[in-house]
Parts: structure tokens; sequence; C-alpha cells
């Protein structure tokens, strides 16, 4: 917890918020801002019961993740919940995802998200709230609070050239998560589900800011693939682990 402070007080010195970029969002999706959360509807049709909650990587503008699952909201029909946190740390709302999932009555189960910063809150959340959700994932994020014996399935995403994300802290942190499964292919994750197990997927060619859509990052390697390419493998590989869970 201590690193993790050290790391908020770093991050509010020496850095400022990464913007979005302009996205143009399909007219299957309806949007809601609230002050706490922008809400991702399916325009026209009932959303799937199972939606997802998620925490913004640190000092990244929520807005900038709409793209990212903009197609899972309008192709896909989920409900999609993207959390706002005060100076955009989400370490300073850990456990806010819990209380407002109760303002979808249209969603029966949830699998909590989140980048970076935000995925260490999301497994902060996930412990301190187990039966709230179904299912975690994290990009280029790791748990410091203790998963190891959660039965729900998780998937951990990687990229190839992130060197934000630190290594270390991934290794030092997986005794915190359920046993690790690697995956280079959709075809290789398990079709009787993953309960239990920790999906880890590293994505080629890819880097630690396009998880997101707010351009370069401070420190970042310089990713092989565009944004939109990345983002479409995590889709691609969330799809997969939904299915195989039955969520």
């Amino acid at each position: 917890m201590k690193k993790l402070l050290l790391l908020m007080i770093v991050c509010c010195c020496f850095s400022c918020s990464y913007l979005p970029e302009n996205v143009e969002v399909s007219t299957a999706v309806s949007i809601e801002e609230t002050p706490d959360y922008i809400s991702l509807t399916p325009a026209n049709t009932a959303p799937l019961a199972t939606g997802i909650i998620f925490y913004p990587g640190g000092l990244v503008d929520p807005h900038a993740y709409i793209e990212a699952f903009e197609e899972l909201v309008s192709v896909d029909g989920r409900q999609v919940v993207i959390m706002k946190v005060a100076a955009n740390l989400a370490i300073a709302n850990s456990g806010k995802a819990h209380r407002f999932i109760e303002d979808f009555d249209a969603v029966d189960n949830w699998v909590i998200g989140g980048h970076s910063l935000g995925g260490v809150v999301a497994c902060m959340d996930a412990a301190d709230h187990r039966d709230a959700y179904a299912g975690l994932f994290l990009l280029a994020a790791y748990s410091i609070s203790d998963l190891s014996d959660w039965e729900a399935p998780v998937m951990l995403f990687t990229a190839e050239f992130d060197v934000v994300g630190n290594p270390g802290d991934l290794v030092e942190n997986e005794p915190n998560l359920p046993s690790r499964l690697d995956v280079a292919t959709l075809a290789e994750i398990p079709t009787n589900g993953t309960s239990g197990q920790t999906i880890y997927h590293d994505i080629p060619g890819g880097n630690h800011a396009q998880f997101g859509s707010y351009g370069a990052q401070a420190g970042d390697g310089a990713a092989t693939i565009d944004a939109a390419t990345q983002q479409a493998e995590v889709r691609d590989f969330l799809r997969t682990f939904f299915e195989v869970n039955n969520l």
C-alpha cells in the first residue's frame, strides 16, 4: 500500500491528466453522464444480463475509454459504466463502483475492470465485495489485494511495448490473483470456463496508452500497432472470456 500511495503522490506532483481524443460514437449507443460515472447503454435493445464497470487509469480522463468499449455496447448489447474519480486517480475513490451498480436494474451480473492504477483499485473493490462481481479484467494492471482463492474468472492483459507498467510489480503481485494460464490465441482459452484462473494475454505490438484513446503517454514504449487494433484485440478476448464463462 505504501508503494501505491507513493505512486499517487508522484503522479499528482509531476503529471497532469491525459485528455481523450475526439471520437465518433455510434447512434446505437446512448450516453448518460452523472457526476460519478459515464453510462454507455444499448440504444435499441435491452442490455445483456452481464454488464461491465470500469476504473480509468491514473490521471486519464474517463472519456478516453468510450471508444474502447463502444462496440461492446453497440454490437454486443452490454451495459458499460466508466467511473469518474477524484483528480482522475481511482485510488481516491476505491469502492466507488460498488456503490453505483444498483443504479442499473436491467443488469443482473457485473464484471469489474480497470486500466493501470484503475485496475489495482478494481481488484480492491472486488476483494471487498466478492459477491457483487462475477468476474474481473485488468489492462496493464495487477492486484495488491489477495484474490488468490477467488472462484470468479479473471483476465489480465499486458502489451509488448508497455514500459509504463512495471513488470516487476506484475511478478511480485501475481500470487494475489488466481492461478495463471497464458494464452496467445483465442483458441487457447478453455471452452469449459476459466473460473478460479487468471488468463494472461500479451498483445504483440501494443503499449500502455493504447488501452485507451488519449494519445501518447510520457515514458511509454512506441507501439507497432495502432490503438484501434490493440483495443479490438482486447474486445475479442473479452468476448471469448465472457462466452466461455456464460457471462
